[in-house]
């Protein structure tokens, strides 16, 4: 068997997938789509291990997957072949690009999951690539993608350098979350926390409360509810949390979010604090826990959640829920609207919702 097909197997080591999982993910998509045909035999163990940089023994393993999964089988003399499956005629490729600090991420994962699921049943080939802030991690990998001209990149957030280089490609493109890109760049997926914003804000109303304090982390952009609390006449201020370094992003935003809560003197405590991240809220909780500070009695809490994955406390959170489902649903609805008629459709809003729970009962 011919290993001319490998030559389109690319992979930058980027914590978030082996060079194994990669060959095997790949070789799947080449037997999905048809492009490695029933009864063809695929390269050798040893030739696999050359041309993808593998050992003998990983590349062993991966073979040993794609026959439990189905894809391969051992037939004696002639090496290891194809199996007849139901080949989904490739529509169309799409790029999902992703920073490296969200590509654990439990929100972002739901997206891509998705994506792949509702892109796949279509037809379209679905590729990640992911990117470092600082350009070192990624950059050629997007480049070789780009090369294979997506019919789209989904791509969230997304750098300076991750934008010229999709510009540059000539590639349409949409951007979920961060700041809304250029015109030409295509469409913004945006966050918008305003009905939810609403919904709490008339809920400190009712409940005389008089000054709320919100909460992030160095560096993160969130929604801001100071213009609609103020115009109720509840005063309203931030406080941000400062990067750790030497840590994980988000241990460090939970150890660092504990520091800063264990030195907050009580008597600086709003009404209400509104956090906008659940591993700040994670470590200003734990913090209070040490003090013996009492949530509600004390002060109130409320924050951002992802739904079945919210901050882990005795009692149910008030909060911002996002539903990562729904949100990877959306997405997903859009993406194929837009492949489908080749021009952009109005972009869905990303929405979290106002739930109410123990720490600012309703």
């Amino acid at each position: 068997m011919s290993t001319d097909f490998l030559k389109n197997f690319h992979y930058t080591a980027d914590g978030a997938t082996t060079r194994a999982d990669a060959l095997c993910a790949f070789i799947k998509d080449e037997i999905v789509y048809g492009r490695l045909k029933a009864g063809t035999p695929i390269p050798t163990i040893k030739e696999l291990a050359e041309s993808s940089g593998l050992t003998f023994r990983v590349s062993r393993g991966v073979v040993e997957q794609l026959a439990r999964e189905g894809y391969v089988r051992s037939r004696p003399r002639v090496g290891t072949v194809v199996l007849s499956r139901d080949v989904t005629a490739l529509r169309g490729r799409v790029l999902f690009v992703l920073p490296d600090v969200d590509a654990c991420s439990y929100h972002v994962t739901m997206i891509a999951d998705a994506l792949r699921r509702r892109l796949g049943a279509a037809g379209y080939a679905f590729s990640t690539v992911v990117f470092s802030h600082d350009g070192q991690i990624g950059l050629s990998f997007l480049k070789h993608e780009l090369e294979r001209t997506p019919d789209v990149a989904i791509v969230i957030y997304g750098t300076p350098t991750v934008r010229k280089c999709l510009r540059d490609a000539g590639v349409k493109s949409v951007f979920i979350y961060g700041e809304p890109p250029a015109k030409e760049e295509g469409r913004w997926i945006r966050f918008s926390a305003e009905e939810a914003i609403g919904n709490f804000v008339r809920h400190c109303a009712r409940a005389n409360v008089k000054r709320v304090t919100q909460v992030r982390f160095d560096g993160n952009e969130t929604p801001d509810a100071k213009a609609a609390l103020e115009a109720k006449g509840i005063k309203s201020g931030w406080m941000v949390v400062p990067r750790m370094d030497g840590l994980g992003r988000y241990e460090g935003i939970e150890r660092s979010a504990y520091n800063s809560f264990m030195n907050v003197p009580r008597a600086s405590f709003p009404d209400v604090f509104l956090f906008w991240d659940d591993f700040v809220a994670q470590g200003a909780l734990t913090a209070f826990l040490g003090r013996g500070v009492r949530i509600p009695g004390d002060i109130k809490v409320v924050s951002l959640s992802n739904r079945g994955l919210g901050p882990v406390f005795s009692d149910v959170l008030t909060r911002f829920e996002c539903d990562a489902t729904e949100a990877g649903e959306k997405v997903a609805a859009f993406a194929l609207a837009l492949l489908a008629k080749g021009r952009m459709p109005s972009p869905p809003a990303i929405t979290p919702h106002y739930v109410f729970g123990r720490t600012f009962p309703y």
